[in-house]
């Protein structure tokens, strides 16, 4: 359909060509009248380009404004490809990198050229050189100098030419480009002109002023002086008999000038030695005046910034400018930034696509900078991160769908391809080619490589919620475990000797660590953490989360599972029940990490600890006194207590967020009326042999619900009260012979049947 037919019923009234008059100077008018090239004049005089260009290497605000253009502008980049071979494409363009630019450093140097030129000159110049044999493609890349670009209107349209010094012919030291291989791109034109304006053009009018107050500050120095300079009072002799007055002139400037000399030779070695017709003076320099010239030398230079648009705080120039205002600065200038290395990108495909094309090769090139570092980007990306974790939650709930949350994201849908998938039709796709393969450029080694492609895992809502609850739980006990560690090694590095047992030496530090970590555990705000997170844990299960009670898909079939209020099936209460839930979570993660048991426990980790203790000492010969084998004794135990710390937390996290999704699924599946549930979960790796022999068991949901109110009721004091581990009781060969109801007898119908086990329960009916 044509693009018009929506919005008219009729054929716009179009005719071919363009109706408008090109737009010419009246400089470019008297050059065609008087017969010269017939070049459009530019909206400048171009021998500021030449001034610009020392400028840039002999200014200072210039020089400076260049460097933070290309040391924030080079990001570095990546290829994306479509095409049939990407290894040929990948040899490809690493043979043409290794060629290109080689006096500047290769395509980093060529990049880095670029950022310089575009801000310099207003514009990106340069040619793509073809092969002798064009089969071969291209064989380098050189940079033109903007200030030798020319323009001339040839049939009609303005065409780049470059002036040689070369005159041969009729060409007048004049070269036409070709616009296939050479590019000029332009950060910015007038009306009517192909030439690029130079952003740092408007600085040229201050920065003369910062000259000449340049060329006048050695002067001023010279003659006041730091501090003051010296005023000799000098009596006039008199006239001598028969002198003229010329004479007499010539004598006194020449004694004035003589006296000068000798006085300054003296001072500068802090002699004064005069006659008495002498008499000398210090004047000192005005304060206020030097002030007032340092505030005229920044008005000026903040115009010269003004003009290069360059914030002054990148420069290193305060200038009372806020910590606000300098991330506005930085954000304009990363925009800047952006805007310059597209016209890069463009350049570069331009390149690497014909380069290609010479050669036979059928593929579409993408050339991508990657981010440059943001101002406050930790702050900036916990901002996003809270963000993306809100649409989230909001998808989660049910309030959004997945489209719509990646709409809200930026994206355009959520089902997508991503890396690794299939592409829609066959392996080259509807479009003949493969699926797009990136490389990114390795700026060491100067070649492009494959980009390894990131599988991208949906993250489900319970394992976000464990990830929450671990990143809470370190950030509260990092502190005590770097007293406890200091503490320990403290410690040790008292009792070391020759005549402490290794035992003793062993159990004397874990003592010291142990009680550091209860007492520095015990000013923290532990356990708001832990009741927040496992709270939130089981309203979660118990009450918001009903999935459970239609997720068999037997249960799918049958009409939908209401609460059924005072059913008449229900001995439990409910209520009691809950209530002892609660507490008996709150027990347990006041056990663990309340009392920092999770690394003070004698019984299990207390061994784990004094044995590598032991060891330790012992394989050191009794001598970790000596500085080496200390400095090494010191690292593996700070690692050891920061291994096994994120190892147990991670363990009992995900244990007791697993046993509080069971258990409030028990008391759900039991109040809803549902009579039986089947086990349910992961059935791919990771996943145990216990948990495979387990997965779709059926098992009565009273006899469930009645073992748990009980074990709730007794309450939890020590990890003894809490329901074994499937995995502690039978081996997985027993589990596969035992039924369902042998199982149930025995207590195991409730997951989780290990630590960290990822199963749960589906209603049956």
């Amino acid at each position: 359909m044509s693009w018009w037919k929506p919005f008219a019923k009729t054929r716009p009234d179009v005719r071919p060509g363009q109706e408008s008059l090109p737009e010419d100077n009246i400089n470019g008018i008297i050059s065609k009248l008087a017969g010269f090239y017939n070049f459009s004049a530019a909206p400048f005089d171009l021998k500021a380009l030449e001034v610009l260009e020392l400028l840039g290497m002999l200014n200072p605000d210039i020089s400076q404004a260049l460097s933070i253009w290309v040391n924030l502008g080079n990001t570095g980049h990546e290829v994306e490809v479509e095409g049939r071979n990407p290894q040929a494409v990948l040899d490809r363009i690493n043979a043409l990198a290794s060629t290109v630019y080689q006096t500047g450093g290769g395509v980093d140097g060529l990049v880095n050229h670029f950022l310089r030129q575009i801000p310099l000159m207003g514009a990106l110049s340069a040619e793509w050189v073809v092969a002798d044999n064009i089969n071969d493609g291209l064989t380098d890349c050189v940079t033109v100098p903007v200030k030798r670009i020319r323009w001339q209107r040839v049939d009609g349209a303005f065409t780049p030419f470059q002036l040689t010094n070369a005159i041969t012919g009729s060409n007048m030291g004049s070269i036409r480009l070709n616009p296939v291989t050479y590019s000029y791109m332009p950060l910015m034109t007038n009306d009517g002109s192909p030439y690029a304006i130079p952003p740092f053009l408007a600085a040229l009018k201050n920065i003369e002023v910062q000259l000449d107050a340049t060329d006048n500050i050695s002067s001023i120095i010279r003659k006041m002086g730091l501090l003051g300079f010296i005023d000799v009072k000098m009596t006039i002799p008199d006239a001598k008999p028969g002198e003229s007055d010329e004479a007499y002139r010539n004598r006194l400037a020449r004694r004035l000038k003589d006296y000068a000399a000798a006085y300054k030779g003296n001072l500068s070695k802090g002699v004064s030695v005069h006659y008495d017709d002498q008499e000398i003076k210090h004047n000192a320099t005005n304060a206020g005046a030097a002030a007032g010239a340092k505030s005229v030398w920044e008005i000026n230079e903040e115009q010269i910034f003004s003009a290069i648009d360059i914030p002054p705080s990148m420069c290193g120039r305060s200038y009372s400018t806020t910590e606000t205002y300098a991330e506005v600065d930085f954000e304009r200038l990363g925009t800047k930034l952006i805007n310059g290395r597209r016209m890069i990108k463009r350049f570069l495909e331009k390149g690497y696509t014909l380069d290609l094309l010479l050669r036979g090769i059928n593929a579409q090139v993408s050339i991508s900078f990657n981010e440059h570092s943001a101002f406050k980007q930790k702050e900036k990306a916990a901002a996003e991160g809270q963000r993306i974790k809100n649409v989230l939650s909001k998808r989660d709930g049910g309030m959004i769908s997945d489209d719509e949350a990646a709409q809200e994201l930026g994206y355009e849908k959520a089902t997508g391809r991503r890396p690794g998938d299939t592409p829609p039709d066959g392996f080259f796709g509807s479009a003949g080619l493969a699926a797009p393969v990136r490389f990114q450029f390795n700026r060491q080694a100067g070649r492009y490589e494959f980009k390894p492609e990131q599988i991208r895992l949906e993250t489900p809502a319970d394992d976000r919620n464990d990830q929450n609850y671990m990143i809470s739980l370190r950030a509260v006990l990092d502190g005590p475990e770097k007293s406890a560690i200091a503490k320990a090694l403290a410690k040790a590095e008292a009792v070391a000797g020759d005549k402490t047992p290794a035992g003793q030496f062993a159990l004397f530090v874990y003592t010291a660590f142990a009680d550091t970590l209860r007492a520095g555990i015990a000013k923290t705000a532990i356990m708001k953490v832990c009741q927040q997170f496992t709270g939130n844990e089981w309203r979660r299960w118990r009450y918001e989360d009903k999935n459970h009670l239609k997720a068999n898909p037997s249960a799918l079939q049958a009409p939908p599972l209401k609460l059924r209020e005072g059913w008449e099936g229900l001995s439990i209460d409910i209520g009691l029940v809950d209530k002892s839930a609660l507490k008996y979570i709150t027990n347990v993660e006041d056990f663990y990490f309340g009392r920092g048991n999770y690394l003070a426990n004698n019984e299990t980790t207390g061994k784990q600890f004094v044995s590598w203790l032991q060891d330790e000492y012992i394989s050191k010969g009794l001598n970790i006194k000596d500085a080496a084998t200390w400095d090494e004794f010191k690292t593996k135990f700070a690692n050891l207590v920061n291994e096994t710390s994120f190892s147990k937390i991670e363990q009992i996290v995900s244990t007791t967020m697993g046993r509080i999704q069971n258990m409030g699924q028990t008391m759900s599946l039991y109040e809803a009326g549902i009579k039986r549930y089947a086990i349910v979960g992961p059935g791919t790796y990771p996943i145990c042999s216990h948990c495979l022999n387990m997965l779709g068991r059926v098992f009565e949901v009273k006899v469930a619900a009645e073992r748990l109110a009980k074990v709730l009721d007794k309450g939890f004091e020590k990890p003894a009260d809490l329901p074994p581990f499937l995995s502690n009781k039978y081996t997985s060969d027993q589990v596969k012979e035992m039924s369902d109801s042998e199982l149930q007898a025995a207590g195991f119908e409730t997951p989780p049947y290990h630590p960290k086990c990822r199963h749960r329960k589906a209603a049956v009916d």
